[in-house]
């Protein structure tokens, strides 16, 4: 009697077959997850493009960009970031129109824009332009503010609002280390007796002491095109359009000494802005008040710096929070004509000041 044998796979055979396909998911899988951060990457690239297009726009209708914080006056108080005279230039009309300077409660202590969610601070701002503002941008996504590669949520509550966070911060010029000392000093030219960071920059202040941190010790620059009370436009970018950053990235997590992550965009949204209505045109050592300016970067470490503790980081609101991102190696930038580029972690720091700054005077060559 003939009996037939069943083909078939032996377990060996089978095992075999198994480890094969392990190999190649784990030699697709690092492909597959490069291939997604590129995508990301790219969109990424494609939202700050759109930002700088925005700002041409805006140049193109007012012959100047938007300030990059304003402040007003007492019954004003904190006021708008540049992100607020963006939104009719980035698609998002029908939010400018919403949003309010004046509230119904003219008897508020300050109308406040840009703090949103203010009516939380008592009764009396109750219907001030700031608590009504809340209901505006609450659950809001302003998707061209949010690096698909940012790791954080996009919205995050202010007050009650659940309200955008941009993984994306205005660069207000870079900080010269010697010039922080006396009162309207002049910091030595770069390689000149006393120079210690080969920049020069005699517009910037120190931070104003309000909320505790590291922050207090921050200073803020006036040297870029985006910066407190002041509205600049392409001629006063005298280093040429394509050797000046207006905008960088912030869209990543920090580290504590502990290495415990910390979300350094601030504890206010996207509108907040300024009290101060001062402008910083030379070197004074102090600011008068609370002079904290969101959503604006004076460039003062390399980029990828991510220990919190360095003097001028800092939640509310380090002016100093070094520039990172999730994509590898580096951070985008948007320049003043209007492109993208990828600046990497070993960018010289010298350079990348220089390249914060609109009137240097100094030869730049990106890497």
């Amino acid at each position: 009697m003939i009996r037939s044998r069943q083909s078939g796979f032996t377990l060996v055979e089978l095992l075999v077959v198994i480890a094969i396909i392990g190999v190649m998911v784990g030699l697709l899988l690092p492909a597959v997850q490069a291939a997604r951060e590129a995508a990301r990457r790219m969109s990424c690239s494609n939202n700050m493009k759109q930002l700088g297009l925005g700002l041409h726009n805006y140049h193109a209708a007012y012959n100047q960009f938007p300030a990059g914080v304003r402040g007003g006056s007492p019954s004003e108080g904190w006021g708008f970031p540049f992100w607020y005279g963006l939104l009719p230039f980035i698609e998002q009309q029908s939010l400018y129109e919403k949003l309010r300077t004046t509230g119904t409660n003219v008897s508020a202590p300050c109308q406040c824009p840009g703090w949103v969610g203010n009516g939380g601070a008592g009764a009396a701002w109750v219907g001030s332009a700031g608590d009504l503002n809340a209901a505006v941008v609450n659950n809001v996504v302003v998707t061209s503010f949010v690096c698909p590669s940012n790791p954080m949520e996009p919205n995050k509550n202010e007050n009650g609002a659940n309200m955008t966070f941009p993984s994306y911060i205005g660069i207000q010029g870079g900080v010269d280390e010697d010039a922080i000392g006396a009162a309207g000093a002049s910091p030595p030219a770069p390689g000149a007796a006393g120079d210690t960071d080969r920049f020069q920059n005699k517009r910037q202040r120190s931070n104003a002491a309000c909320c505790g941190g590291t922050n207090i010790n921050g200073i803020q620059s006036s040297g870029g095109v985006l910066v407190g009370n002041e509205f600049l436009g392409f001629k006063h970018i005298t280093d040429g359009t394509s050797n000046l950053i207006v905008l960088g990235e912030v869209g990543d997590w920090m580290k504590d000494p502990n290495q415990n992550l910390v979300d350094l965009r601030g504890t206010h949204g996207w509108l907040m802005g300024t009290a101060d209505p001062q402008k910083i045109t030379t070197w004074v050592d102090f600011a008068v008040g609370d002079a904290r300016q969101f959503h604006l970067n004076s460039i003062r470490y390399p980029i990828g710096t991510r220990l919190t503790t360095l003097p001028g980081t800092g939640t509310n609101f380090g002016p100093n929070n070094p520039l990172v991102s999730a994509h590898t190696g580096g951070v985008q930038v948007t320049l003043a004509d209007g492109s993208v580029r990828f600046l990497t972690n070993s960018t010289d720091l010298p350079l990348l000041k220089r390249l914060a700054t609109r009137d240097s005077g100094t030869t730049k060559e990106l890497p």
